[in-house]
């Protein structure tokens, strides 16, 4: 049977001898399938037998929940007694969830025992356990002044140095600080003088791979110190071994030996050669970079 002839076949008979190409009558026949099958009845939704019907199989994931364990380093930690009050902020050392990397932030303390404590955090986790050695009072807030150097806090930026713009209504500041190598002003949840020598949240100076790298002190006995580094790890290093840093307290001057700090390099000896914001950023030569580089007060200790 040849195409032409099936395809008239599923036409009305009053449409099978009209002169139509096999195309048209294919396409008409295909209309006369649809109509055909639309017009039988179809069984309604209750005459199912959907006992018949297979339920999908889904996968099957494990039903234990993940449980991180604490790094290395915290299980080094000196055991003492907060030094924190019930219902009243701190500083602290928080490790993020099934990871290495801490940062230094705000909490409100809800629990003191006798050597951990039970702390709320920026995102209103409870968090049980914390080890004393890594709570902190806050430090004095009164007498912020136009041009100091702060240890500062907000929601997006831990811990960190920064410079105080100005003062509003006597209390709420407005902190500069570095990002990405720009100078960036923001309203800040707290802020208090820069901490010196070597002492907790203190910025000091360690030796590592041969570089002279900066650190914040997160927690110390009599003998070491627990650094925040750059790359948001915790290291143990003996407190004889550490260098305190007198960062500026008020503007450098092109000429003054200076040692800068970035990450990649750790600090290196050089020179101030042009006021690039006064008391905020300069531009330095070092001995062993050709280029002359941009650097933020935080980053610079004088000579």
């Amino acid at each position: 049977m040849t195409s032409e002839r099936a395809a008239s076949l599923l036409l009305p008979k009053g449409v099978r001898d009209v002169p139509l190409s096999l195309l048209d009558k294919t396409v008409l026949a295909t209309l006369g399938m649809v109509f055909f099958q639309g017009a039988c009845a179809r069984p309604e939704p209750h005459s199912l037998n959907r006992a018949a019907l297979p339920e999908p199989v889904l996968p099957a994931f494990p039903s234990a929940s993940l449980k991180s364990s604490a790094p290395a380093w915290m299980a080094t930690l000196p055991v003492v007694k907060p030094s924190v009050e019930v219902g009243r902020s701190a500083w602290a050392t928080l490790v993020q969830a099934g990871g290495e990397l801490a940062e230094v932030g705000l909490v409100r303390v809800e629990v003191v025992g006798a050597s951990a404590v039970t702390v709320v955090d920026k995102t209103g986790q409870r968090l049980e356990d914390v080890p004393g050695a890594l709570v902190h009072p806050l430090g004095d807030t009164r007498n912020l002044r136009e041009g100091m150097l702060v240890l500062f806090y907000t929601w997006t930026t831990p811990g960190w140095i920064g410079r105080v713009a100005r003062t509003e209504n006597g209390a709420d500041q407005q902190i500069q600080y570095d990002l990405a190598g720009v100078t960036t002003e923001t309203p800040v949840d707290h802020a208090e003088p820069l901490r010196r020598g070597i002492g907790p949240l203190a910025f000091v100076a360690f030796t590592k791979s041969g570089l002279s790298s900066m650190g914040q002190v997160v927690a110390l006995d009599a003998r070491d110190a627990w650094l925040l580094t750059g790359s948001g790890h915790v290291e143990k290093h003996s407190r004889v071994s550490l260098d305190s840093l007198a960062q500026p307290a008020g503007e450098l001057t092109v000429g003054q030996p200076v040692r800068a700090y970035r990450w990649a390099t750790g600090f290196e000896q050089g020179a101030v050669v042009r006021v690039v914001e006064p008391g905020l950023r300069y531009e330095v030569a070092v001995a062993k970079n050709p280029r002359k580089l941009s650097y933020f007060i935080g980053d610079l200790v004088p000579l």
